[in-house]
C-alpha cells in the first residue's frame, strides 16, 4: 500500500509524463502543419504566377487587337489620301494639257497653267485638311470606344472564369483614351491576385489560411504555461484514471 506522499509523487510524475507526451504530439503536429503549409504556399504561389501570366497575356492580346483595328483604319485613310492626291494630280495635268492645246498665245497658256496649278494646290490643301479631319475622327472614335465599352462588351471579351468577378466590380472599372474598360478590368485582376484565385475557383489560398490558423493554434498549445497556472491546471480525470495503476 502506497503512502499519500508516494501516491502524490507518482501522480506528479504521471502528470509530467502525460504533459511531455502531449507536447511531443503537439510538436509533431506542428512540424506536419508547417510542412503542409509550405507545400500549400508553394502551390498557391505557382497558381498565382500562372494566373497572373494568363491574365497579362490576355490583356496584351486585347491591346494588340485594338491596335490592329486602329492600324487598319489608318491604313485605309492613307490609301484614300494617296488616291485623292493622284486624282487631283491627274486633273491638274489634264487642265494644263487642255490649256496648252486651246491657247495660242504663250501668255494665255502661262496664265492657264498657273491657274491649273493654283487649283491643284488648293485641291491638295483641301485633301490634306480632309485627311487630318478623318485622322482626328478615327482617333476620337477609337478613344471613345475604349472609354465607353458597355458591360456586355466587356463580358464578351473577358474569359468565362472572370465573369463573376466582373459582375462584382464592374461599377468601379472605368476606361480611358489609352485603356479600354476590358484592359482596365484585366489590369485590376492582375493586380489583385487573391481575387484571381477566387475567380478561377482555386482553393489554394483558402487552404493556406486554414493551415495558418491550425499552425497558430498548435504553436499556442506548445507555449509553456505561467508557473502559477502550470501548478494549478489539473489533467482530465479520465486520463489520469486510465494511466494510474492503483
Amino acid at each position: 500500500m502506497l503512502s499519500a506522499q508516494e501516491a502524490a509523487k507518482q501522480r506528479h510524475a504521471l502528470r509530467r509524463d502525460i504533459a511531455q507526451s502531449h507536447r511531443e504530439k503537439a510538436a509533431a503536429t506542428l512540424r506536419d502543419l508547417r510542412e503542409q503549409l509550405h507545400v500549400a504556399r508553394t502551390r498557391r504561389n505557382e497558381a498565382l504566377t500562372t494566373a497572373k501570366g494568363q491574365c497579362r497575356a490576355e490583356r496584351l492580346a486585347l491591346r494588340e487587337k485594338a491596335l490592329a483595328r486602329r492600324q487598319r483604319a489608318l491604313a485605309e485613310l492613307r490609301d484614300t489620301y494617296a488616291r485623292e492626291r493622284a486624282e487631283a494630280r491627274d486633273v491638274c495635268l489634264l487642265r494644263k494639257a487642255q490649256v496648252h492645246s486651246e491657247a495660242r498665245d504663250p501668255i494665255e497658256r502661262a496664265k492657264g497653267k498657273w491657274e491649273a496649278e493654283r487649283k491643284y494646290q488648293g485641291d491638295l490643301r483641301r485633301i490634306e485638311q480632309g485627311n487630318r479631319e478623318r485622322h482626328r475622327a478615327v482617333h476620337r472614335a477609337h478613344a471613345e470606344e475604349r472609354r465607353s465599352e458597355s458591360d456586355d462588351v466587356v463580358r464578351s471579351n473577358v474569359p468565362a472564369d472572370y465573369q463573376a468577378l466582373w459582375e462584382r466590380v464592374k461599377s468601379s472599372i472605368k476606361g480611358s483614351s489609352r485603356e479600354s474598360r476590358t484592359e482596365a478590368f484585366m489590369r485590376y485582376v492582375e493586380q489583385n491576385p487573391s481575387e484571381i484565385l477566387m475567380a478561377l475557383g482555386d482553393d489554394s489560398d483558402r487552404v493556406v489560411r486554414e493551415l495558418e490558423e491550425q499552425r497558430a493554434k498548435a504553436e499556442r498549445a506548445l507555449r509553456p504555461l505561467p508557473s502559477a497556472r502550470r501548478h494549478r491546471a489539473p489533467l482530465p480525470e479520465a486520463e489520469l484514471d486510465a494511466a494510474v495503476p492503483f
